[in-house]
């Protein structure tokens, strides 16, 4: 399955998921550092608390000696440690409590409890070892107190001979740990927020920036950096798109595949900048003649591509091929050079011709190359001429096959004057005996030869065979010409020439004894080309004649200049020239055209005495049609010329 490269749905940008992403992480930064922040706040509260008690401590030892910690107080030391703790009250302190180091009060908010000794707790415990100790009482918030137990030491040493606990109000202190702790998040908010925001926003510049690289990467990545069309993949992806919608309402799709007819010629000549130039406006036309729903797409070089959705016949590609044309007429302005430009168009069909997107370009590109060949600017996609579909590859291999090991025949049609019906030369029509097919006709394996490169050795067999043949005849007495047809590959290939003087020369024969018959389309593929070889041909001595003429294109100034000694008639003007008027006056003018040119004029499809009596009332040379003979292997003509040819046309065997 192809995947697709118009984007069906976004992915979240980089913005969104930079948000996503980041805000979970900040959050829980933020939330943790606060925690951090606070136990801090809660510590240094807690912390001051204690140093408060520590300087509270040393400031009421100096009130007291060794001796009321071994002796007790007296009570003037009472009202005095009265006097002290109601002015720490004042300050804020809830309660105190003074301790000798055996766990007996010497001083305390509530009297009964002075003298007596307890079991000391652990925070008195731990200021009998010297050290300050702190912690919350039970109770709820509104009721806890702070409580902090600081040693009393005396002498140098500084022996603990007791302890001073002060009871600090709880509330205070958490109202001064809650203010802070606000504080403190809202400065640590305020600033991952501020700095949240300044990346946010160095993140949302960035995203945009990156997100215009993206669009412009997909841009050049999907459409063509000269002409701005979309290239190939993107068309290659609307095709598919298009294939698939056609599938589910049941309309059809034609692709077009074009490219222009000696474009090479002008980056040669002129420069790649020139060439680049016509390109770019060529994709100006083609993108004003189709739809707004169509593809016009360079697939690269001068090869474009053009798409129809929701077509239901050819012949909305062929109206667009003859748009494409229309559009063409106008020369290309280029650098104020004037240059025409024409272009060879393939038209496929789905489903008719293609129903995936490899089957349908390769069919296009088919129909292209018939156009190109044929010199029609468009052709629709014909199977019969697609040499690459598989049952004609097969044909192919077995064709080469078939010409490498010698198993295809020959058979003769005699050609006859009409003035006496004399025979003087035959038609070498080949013939193909398959082990399995059968017969298989002519028209059938013909066309593949002449598209895949077979015409060349095909055309050698055919001529070696019908020399050696007609050296055989001419042994026999039998002064005879031979013809064999040759394809347009044969007539632009340089060494056609020469091979026909070596095989002559291999057999012996005068050049004169080979006529070659050739039509009017064969020569029009490259003109020039081949006149200078049909001229070659001539001045070997071999003959040249147009084979059925009048279903060309080929222009009568253009005929007068080739050099050849015939013309044949095709057979569907003869065999309709008694039933048809129209038929009649074409083959009459042919004849008159013959003699004109002074050449030579032969009908063929012959069928009846009466058209044969009526070509030669009209002057008609030669003939040659069932009413004479059918084609025949050797063997069989030999015996059919040796009934019906003149003693007089024998030659005399020595």
């Amino acid at each position: 399955m192809r995947r697709p490269l118009t984007p069906r749905g976004r992915r979240p940008s980089l913005l969104t998921t930079f948000a996503l992403v980041s805000l979970l992480p900040v959050a829980l930064l933020g939330f943790g550092l606060s925690q951090y922040l606070a136990h801090q706040v809660r510590s240094r509260a807690y912390a001051d608390a204690r140093q408060s008690a520590v300087l509270v401590a040393t400031a009421l030892q100096t009130q007291l000696t060794p001796y009321e910690f071994r002796y007790g107080l007296r009570q003037g030391d009472l009202i005095a440690l009265d006097q002290t703790i109601a002015s720490l009250k004042a300050s804020g302190v809830a309660g105190a409590t003074l301790w000798d180091s055996r766990g007996r009060v010497l001083y305390a908010d509530d009297r009964t409890s002075i003298g007596h000794a307890y079991r000391p707790g652990p925070r008195l415990r731990r200021a009998f070892g010297g050290r300050v100790a702190a912690g919350m009482s039970p109770g709820d918030w509104s009721g806890k107190s702070y409580e902090v137990v600081v040693p009393l030491r005396f002498g140098t040493p500084g022996h603990v001979l007791g302890a001073l606990e002060l009871e600090l109000p709880y509330a205070p202190i958490q109202t001064a740990i809650a203010s802070d702790v606000r504080t403190t998040y809202a400065f640590i908010g305020g600033g991952l927020l501020l700095l949240w925001i300044s990346i946010f926003r160095l993140v949302a510049g960035a995203s945009r920036k990156l997100r215009r690289q993206a669009d412009e990467n997909e841009r050049l990545a999907l459409h063509d950096h000269l002409t701005g069309l979309p290239n190939r993949s993107l068309f290659l992806d609307r095709l598919d798109h298009a294939l698939r919608a056609s599938t589910r309402t049941g309309s059809g799709v034609a692709v077009l595949l074009m490219d222009l007819d000696r474009f090479k010629e002008v980056n040669d000549t002129l420069g790649h900048h020139c060439g680049d130039l016509m390109l770019k406006e060529l994709a100006s036309r083609l993108s004003g003649v189709v739809r707004p729903t169509d593809t016009v797409a360079r697939l690269g070089g001068d090869e474009f591509a053009l798409l129809l959705p929701s077509v239901t016949q050819a012949d909305a590609g062929i109206a667009l091929a003859e748009r494409i044309a229309l559009a063409l007429d106008d020369p290309f302005v280029i650098d104020g050079l004037p240059l025409e430009a024409e272009a060879s168009i393939g038209i496929a069909l789905y489903p008719v011709h293609g129903e995936d997107v490899e089957t349908l370009l390769q069919r296009a590109d088919v129909a292209m190359y018939m156009a190109k060949e044929t010199k029609t600017h468009y052709a629709v996609y014909d199977a019969d001429v697609d040499n690459y579909r598989p049952e004609r590859l097969v044909l192919v291999a077995e064709l080469r096959r078939a010409i490498e090991n010698r198993e295809l025949v020959l058979h003769y049609q005699p050609k006859a004057t009409l003035a006496d019906g004399t025979v003087r030369g035959v038609e070498a029509l080949v013939r193909w005996q398959h082990p399995e097919r059968g017969l298989v006709p002519p028209d059938v394996f013909i066309p593949v030869a002449e598209h895949t490169g077979l015409i060349r050795p095909l055309t050698f067999f055919v001529v070696e065979e019908a020399l050696q043949q007609c050296g055989r005849w001419r042994e026999q007495g039998f002064e005879l010409t031979v013809a064999v047809n040759v394809a347009m590959r044969n007539i632009l290939d340089e060494e056609f020439p020469n091979e026909l003087e070596r095989m002559l020369d291999k057999y012996g024969l005068d050049p004169s004894v080979l006529e070659l018959e050739l039509t009017e389309t064969s020569v029009l593929a490259d003109p020039p080309r081949a006149k200078e070889i049909l001229q070659r041909l001539r001045d070997t001595g071999v003959s040249l004649a147009v084979d059925d003429f009048g279903t060309g294109y080929a222009s009568l100034a253009y005929l007068s200049e080739l050099p050849v000694d015939e013309i044949k008639i095709d057979r569907s003007f003869v065999m309709a020239m008694d039933r048809e008027e129209q038929h009649a006056r074409i083959v009459r003018s042919t004849i008159d055209l013959g003699r004109n040119l002074c050449l030579s004029v032969v009908a063929e499809g012959v069928e009846s005495a009466e058209v044969w009596e009526r070509l030669a009332e009209l002057g008609c040379d030669s003939a040659q049609g069932y009413f004479l003979a059918k084609p025949l292997p050797p063997a069989e003509l030999t015996a059919w010329l040796e009934d019906r040819l003149p003693r007089d046309l024998r030659a005399e065997v020595a």
